[in-house]
């Protein structure tokens, strides 16, 4: 089980399956486009510059609104699983 990243169009683009460490380096597994296996790696100084990227008002907007985000995705989910409804008459 991993986490997955898509594309714009809805293709998957990566599948990250884990992180570990690697002495002073992050290692994180993935699939690229779902099926590539392939390991990507993160140095400290890399590490730091994605710090600033993540301290954009746009993340952590995010970050406080995902409560909202995840329960809106899931009851939407629900209702297109479920289909449509008939109307019930009124008693």
């Amino acid at each position: 089980m991993g986490m997955t990243v898509y594309n714009p169009d809805g293709t998957v683009a990566s599948v990250f399956q884990g992180i570990k460490r690697d002495g002073n380096k992050l290692v994180l597994k993935q699939l690229a486009l779902g099926q590539v296996p392939m390991d990507v790696i993160i140095t400290p100084e890399e590490g730091l510059k994605s710090l600033g990227m993540g301290m954009s008002l746009g993340l952590l907007t995010f970050i406080l609104l995902y409560p909202y985000f995840y329960f809106s995705y899931r009851s939407e989910k629900k209702r297109k699983a479920a289909g449509p409804t008939p109307d019930m008459p009124k008693a």
